[in-house]
């Protein structure tokens, strides 16, 4: 992670406010420690920190994580999620700093991501004003209405993060939203239906830990390598 203190930087934010309710688990995912006391969460602090984009990071935790880990995490900044995603991203993006140019939000329960990805994000900001990756469906997908209906899969796509933002477009979206959002790409889009987009392939081992399957998924990846 570099430092310029006179031009214009780009900021990351670590989604870590989450509670994990559909892990089963009373203690958040993000924090559970999976190679030698290694959190989950640590692996995406460590990819920001080291990309040659990123000039300052920023971390949202829950509020009762905050001073558990204000020592361990010093040389970021460290903020108090809100109820809702959006909320917690537009806390992070509060904080950013004022010379901050573009925004880069990740999952802390996505710990794959690498920094081909990264640079992907912060690359396409260049010509385009929002950016996310998107990986294709697999399975037959319907939906299970009064009439059930098969969707076409070459046309639905899974979003991932990082999604990356022209900061002003998405502090205008977060700032106005009318109602919560899926993801920041989803609030950018309700917001405003004309701002530039890109989407791009993303990455299958960029996947989310929602379930306690993810996690062995995780730790079999970790433990080949």
């Amino acid at each position: 992670m570099t430092c310029n203190l006179e031009l214009e930087v780009n900021s990351a934010i670590i989604l870590a406010g989450g509670s994990g309710t559909r892990f089963n688990s009373t203690l958040p995912k993000q924090f559970i420690e999976v190679d030698n006391g290694k959190k989950i969460i640590d692996f995406s602090i460590e990819a920001f920190k080291i990309n040659k984009y990123i000039d300052e990071l920023v971390i949202v935790l829950p509020e009762e994580w905050i001073n558990k880990f204000k020592d361990e995490y010093k040389q970021y900044k460290l903020v108090i999620g809100g109820k809702e995603r959006y909320e917690s991203s537009k806390k992070g993006l509060l904080a950013c700093s004022e010379k901050t140019k573009n925004i880069v939000l990740h999952d802390a329960a996505r710990p794959l991501i690498t920094q081909k990805l990264i640079n992907e994000c912060m690359n396409y900001l260049n010509n385009f004003e929002a950016v996310a990756p998107f990986i294709d469906i697999d399975d037959s997908l319907i939906i299970m209405d009064d009439i059930i209906r098969y969707i076409d899969r070459d046309i639905v796509k899974v979003i991932q993060t990082p999604q990356a933002f022209n900061k002003k477009i998405l502090l205008d979206a977060l700032m106005n939203i009318k109602k919560s959002a899926r993801d920041d790409m989803s609030a950018v889009l309700d917001y405003n239906n004309t701002t530039k987009v890109k989407f791009f392939k993303g990455d299958r081992y960029n996947f989310k830990i929602t379930h306690n399957l993810d996690l062995k998924t995780f730790n079999n990846i970790i433990n080949e390598k």
